[in-house]
């Protein structure tokens, strides 16, 4: 066996000549993987290039197809009113609350919410509610018009003579709420409330919006109203057996406040909420987005109709 030498003729002992075999294997590896590289890359073009009528068929083809269901789609249009909350609510509840003292709990027993106004998140979830909804929609009429595939115009009644399967309280409800009929969002640097309808007539959309608020108000109003009348019951009733002056004397207080309540509650238009900014007709549409559908559309073509032709390829090899 030879031995090595390197360059100052000095021999190289074993583990150097085991070293360089390894570095020299660790070169070769690195040229193999890059050729295999170069060979996987123009194998895709190959297939990209034999199948490529294939491709832009499916692509061209879909985007045609979801271009012509796009323009079936019907324009949607947002109507937006701004509110800002009214203060008289927390404020007729706080000052009832701290005149109250040991009437609450008695009020509590008794089923007598002894306060004013609701705050501004009931007053939300009351416009998000199923008995509000439905109660709007019945008193504007617009069963028809929301579900028109489900109505009969000659006849002026439901297609469906079961009951059950006409539209109700829920469907409504489903279509306000969580198909995005209506949306609420509020700001909460400024509190500014902006409440919004969605429908394919501009018009409708902005009377329905300012439609909505004025009856959201009249039905807070209503409410705060039969509330201070039976709170106005029970602290009468309260008032006819308590003999302690001291709890006459705040009776009494509470009665004239709870009588005040009445008397504003009748009187405020906006009670619940004052309108900002309300709703206009709207002059653009907000959906369908038909040029963001053809992309989405094209693009999940061809990469489908490219997944088929590396398929078609490695069975015929």
């Amino acid at each position: 066996m030879v031995a090595r030498v390197d360059a100052s003729g000095r021999e190289l002992g074993f583990d150097e000549n085991h070293r360089g075999i390894q570095m020299s294997e660790q070169l070769n590896n690195i040229h193999k993987a890059d050729n295999e590289e170069e060979i996987d890359l123009r194998e895709i073009w190959r297939v990209l290039v034999k199948y490529k009528r294939m491709i832009l068929l499916a692509t061209f083809g879909t985007a045609i197809v979801a271009a012509g269901i796009s323009l079936l789609l019907p324009n949607i249009y947002r109507a937006e009113v701004i509110l800002a909350p009214t203060a008289a609510g927390d404020q007729k509840g706080d000052g009832i609350g701290k005149a109250l003292g040991s009437f609450g709990g008695l009020a509590s027993l008794a089923g007598v919410s002894l306060g004013g106004g609701g705050s501004n998140e009931e007053n939300l979830a009351v416009l998000k509610s199923r008995d509000f909804l439905w109660k709007f929609v019945q008193e504007k009429k617009l069963m028809p018009i929301l579900f028109e595939d489900k109505w009969d115009k000659a006849a002026n009644r439901w297609k469906e003579s079961d009951p059950k399967k006409q539209p109700g309280q829920l469907t409504v409800h489903r279509l306000f709420v969580k198909k995005g009929l209506m949306s609420v969002e509020t700001e909460k640097k400024t509190s500014l409330i902006t409440v919004s309808i969605e429908w394919e007539d501009p018009k409708l959309a902005s009377e329905w919006a300012n439609s909505l608020i004025e009856y959201l108000n009249q039905y807070l109003a209503e409410r705060s109203i039969q509330r201070s009348e039976r709170n106005l019951k029970y602290l009468k009733e309260a008032l006819m057996k308590e003999q302690i002056e001291e709890f006459r004397k705040s009776l009494l207080d509470l009665i004239a406040q709870d009588t005040k309540n009445a008397m504003l509650s009748t009187a405020q238009k906006e009670f619940g909420f004052k309108v900002i900014d309300p709703a206009i007709e709207p002059d653009k549409k907000v959906k369908p987005q038909r040029a963001i559908i053809v992309v989405l559309a094209a693009v999940l073509a061809s990469l489908i109709a490219m997944l088929v032709a590396f398929l078609k390829s490695r069975r015929t090899t």
